[in-house]
């Protein structure tokens, strides 16, 4: 009988010891979100930290493992206001479901289109070129370097020493890694000093500089382009945006607005232009995605939220039939009253 007391004291001492390991291991876990979200969101400033611990605290207090805990990031994670970000936790996404969103303008045609749409290229019409560059997430350099190579070559199938204009086509663009896409066309942008990334009170953190047909960021080299078409800076540019252009997209709308001879056409972008990072958490397949950084262009101007374009044309989205796209017989205007530019290419 001893015996047994003995065991069932040793089995209760394990399973104790055991419960305070566990409550401190999702201790560090909500801990460890809540210093990620307070010290690199942009928008954490306005908020009180000391209250929201507290009571994150309180709401995991008898949390046993990390899946009983996720309540408890999400509620301070809710109070961001983080409309780009998200959580990915015990591998299920999660997004504020208290920040509107407004797919509404979203219309039919760019719903259909937008499901795997390819990267594109065409003659419009002689001596006008088109080039619709969709989402990728590629993140390794290999891939990054396919994609920045389809884009290229799709470009150099269509331009030609006779090209007057290109239209780059964004609005079926929702995001996803910037940098494939830049490199993409980067001899269209030309070398320059682009954007600069900036936290919440404005100050510089880093900034897009392309020289040499090579991205510098943060004074790091990114992927560069094998082969090239030649000298495309000087081409009058059209970019296409509506309300499905989002993220990398916008990005890439604000960069190419900073080269001379360009104008965007079309409707305002989703509105997701904050600079996200991503950062992992404790466990398996547990994560954190939140804006930290605003863009701020040549001009001066920080993006908050949508990026407008200079011209407005709404709906008239014909992905089929380029005849009848509204957005694109106006680019076309547009680039016929800009007079012929000369297109340098490599022999």
């Amino acid at each position: 009988m001893r015996q047994k007391l003995i065991l069932l004291f040793i089995l209760l001492q394990i399973a104790i010891i055991s419960s305070a390991q566990s409550n401190d291991s999702v201790r560090v876990f909500v801990d460890s979100a809540l210093n990620i979200m307070q010290r690199r969101s942009i928008f954490a400033s306005s908020l009180n930290w000391m209250v929201i611990r507290d009571s994150a605290h309180k709401m995991s207090a008898k949390a046993t493992n990390y899946a009983e805990a996720t309540p408890a990031i999400q509620f301070a994670f809710n109070l961001l206001q983080d409309k780009h970000g998200w959580l990915d936790l015990n591998g299920v996404q999660y997004f504020n479901p208290f920040v509107k969103r407004d797919e509404s303008r979203i219309n039919e045609q760019t719903l259909k289109a937008i499901v795997r749409a390819p990267i594109k290229s065409a003659v419009l019409e002689k001596g006008y070129a088109y080039l619709a560059i969709p989402f990728t997430n590629g993140q390794t350099k290999d891939k990054m370097n396919r994609f920045a190579q389809q884009v290229q070559d799709s470009l150099c199938k269509v331009v030609t020493s006779a090209t007057k204009g290109l239209v780059i086509d964004l609005r079926l663009n929702g995001g996803g890694n910037v940098f494939p896409m830049i490199i993409g066309i980067i001899n269209v942008l030309g070398d320059g000093n682009y954007t600069e990334s900036v936290n919440s009170l404005g100050e510089k953190e880093g900034e897009l500089v392309i020289k040499g047909q090579q991205i510098t960021l943060l004074d790091t080299i990114v992927v560069k382009l094998q082969k090239s078409c030649g000298d495309l800076s000087r081409l009058p540019v059209v970019v296409l945006t509506g309300p499905a252009t989002g993220s990398s997209g916008e990005q890439l709308a604000i960069i190419l607005s900073m080269r001379k001879n360009t104008i965007l056409i079309g409707e305002n972008t989703a509105g997701y232009t904050t600079g996200n990072n991503g950062f992992l958490l404790p466990g398996t397949d547990n994560g954190i995605v939140i804006g930290e950084s605003y863009t701020r262009d040549k001009a001066g101007k920080i993006y908050l939220g949508e990026v407008s374009p200079s011209i407005y044309v709404i709906g008239g989205d014909n992905f089929i039939d380029f005849t009848k796209d509204i957005k694109i017989q106006s680019a076309l205007k547009w680039l016929k009253q800009q007079g012929s530019k000369t297109v340098s290419r490599k022999q």
